[in-house]
């Protein structure tokens, strides 16, 4: 095993050398390579932190012996200053053990250190359309394989983990990963980012045909060929995606995911998918409105009234208890939940009947009614909510500090001077309502990938701010 990790290694490392976005886009394609574990010397690690610290360190040092600038971001203080309370957070928690404890460290290098490498290597490696087309289509290729075996696992039960899950009857699918909102975590801003894609690649046809007319396409119709096939690859994709969400019973990512497709659709500086968009959503309300049962299913997700909702608001309840009486500054420290929330606790709840107002009364008097609504509640690693995730990991300073990050991000879009960039800087940004609006549920960061991605779409962001050139057409 080691001598295979070793000439792995030794062949990335040509790779990066020889030609850095090849490397780069590798990466891109193998996020989901965090899932391959393994220690050296003692020291654990993942296939995906190892390609980002070869990937890094060899830019570095051509960087340096090749005598180029390196490029930087309006992000950099800010970033800074989360390095040194995301620091701070695992210094408090590996201090604060009773025996050193090293695991906070080991979340420190994969969620922070590693990533914000992986950003400034993007940053200085991504400059052309040509080098961005391989990243997108190493990012293609990466949900596919996550995608494919979701679709396959639907109808074989394979290499499901959980036998409830595996059972026909309640089957949820996990594609790779250890439990289904894994895939619908990752894939879900995937698909949103296609989805824009698809869109922009439409409206570019739709106007290439207005300026040149039927004769202009009939003297050269090698990029409508083009146009199709990408499309085609795109749909395709979309498609797989989607299905992986319904099939792994994501609700959050389907959510965030028609979030995202309505919030392009009604910032995108073109006409027809502005009034699409508002048909579609007059429609929807209007069918909600109707049909009962979707009224009933739309009020219990808005509400958070069925029992899932009821679980995730406990657990916001403890984890606010936590912080107000006792880590309101540091928050739980990194990688620290667990313990710190364990005195707030409740080992479970009553699920409560909004449409049974004499419920308190049968648990009361009932022991049926009683062994039927109770609902046990366990120890999740985080608190599935972006806001307290980031609060209990790095403290209300940190979660600030990605606050402001993300609202950088956004009104980031004013500083973009192509048209065409912005349009792409636009799908980012509905990436990111995705991310924010499955979050409000769910963990979207503290994951390998998933950090990767994160600081994927920031250095994304930069350069579509800083280069002239179109980079998606």
């Amino acid at each position: 095993m080691l001598y295979i990790l070793i000439i792995f290694v030794l062949l990335f490392a040509y790779l990066a050398w020889r030609k850095p976005i090849w490397a780069l886009s590798f990466v891109v394609l193998a996020l989901p390579t965090y899932l391959l574990r393994f220690e050296i010397r003692n020291i654990p690690t993942t296939l995906l932190e190892i390609m980002i610290l070869v990937l890094f360190v060899v830019w570095l040092i051509k960087t340096i012996l090749e005598k180029q600038k390196i490029t930087f971001s309006k992000y950099k203080w800010w970033i800074l200053l989360l390095l040194v309370v995301a620091t701070v957070s695992a210094f408090v928690t590996s201090v604060g053990a009773q025996n050193f404890e090293p695991l906070p460290w080991g979340i420190w290098k994969a969620y922070f250190i590693e990533p914000i490498l992986f950003f400034l290597v993007f940053i200085n490696t991504v400059k052309t359309k040509k080098e961005w087309n391989l990243v997108v289509g190493a990012l293609w290729l990466s949900a596919f394989l996550v995608a494919i075996p979701a679709i396959i696992q639907k109808f074989t039960g394979w290499g499901i983990p959980n036998e409830f899950w595996r059972n026909e009857a309640t089957r949820r699918i996990t594609s790779w990963y250890g439990f289904p909102n894994a895939v619908g975590l990752y894939l879900a801003p995937i698909g949103m980012f296609f989805a824009g894609l698809l869109m922009q690649n439409k409206i570019n046809v739709i106007e290439k045909f207005k300026q040149n007319g039927l004769v202009g396409i009939g003297r050269d119709l090698s990029p409508f060929r083009k146009n199709f096939w990408k499309t085609i690859s795109i749909l395709f994709l979309f498609v797989l995606i989607v299905l992986s969400l319904i099939f792994a019973g994501s609700e959050g990512a389907l959510i965030g995911l028609v979030a995202g497709l309505i919030f392009l659709g009604l910032v995108y500086p073109y006409r027809l998918t502005r009034i699409a968009t508002l048909i579609c959503l007059l429609s929807c309300f209007l069918a909600f409105l109707i049909v009962p049962n979707w009224r009933e299913y739309a009020s219990e997700k808005f509400t958070m009234s069925d029992r899932s909702g009821q679980i995730r608001q406990q657990q916001w309840k403890e984890t606010w208890t936590m912080l107000k009486e006792d880590h309101q500054i540091l928050g739980g420290g990194l990688a620290n939940y667990q313990t710190a929330i364990k005195p707030y606790h409740a080992e479970g709840i009553w699920i409560k009947d909004k449409n049974d107002h004499d419920w308190i009364n049968k648990i009361r008097i009932s022991e049926e009614f009683r062994i039927k609504n109770w609902q046990p509640t366990e120890i999740y690693l985080y608190p599935h909510n972006i806001l307290l995730n980031f609060w209990s990991e790095i403290g209300i300073l940190g979660a600030g500090i990605m606050l402001v990050l993300v609202l950088k991000l956004f009104l980031g879009y004013l500083r973009v001077k192509s048209q065409e960039n912005k349009r792409m800087y636009l799908i980012l940004m509905s990436v990111f309502v995705v991310i924010l609006v499955h979050g409000l549920v769910d963990v979207p960061y503290f994951k390998n990938d998933l950090s990767v991605f994160w600081w994927m779409l920031f250095g994304l962001s930069v350069v579509l701010i800083k280069r002239k050139e179109i980079l998606i057409k």
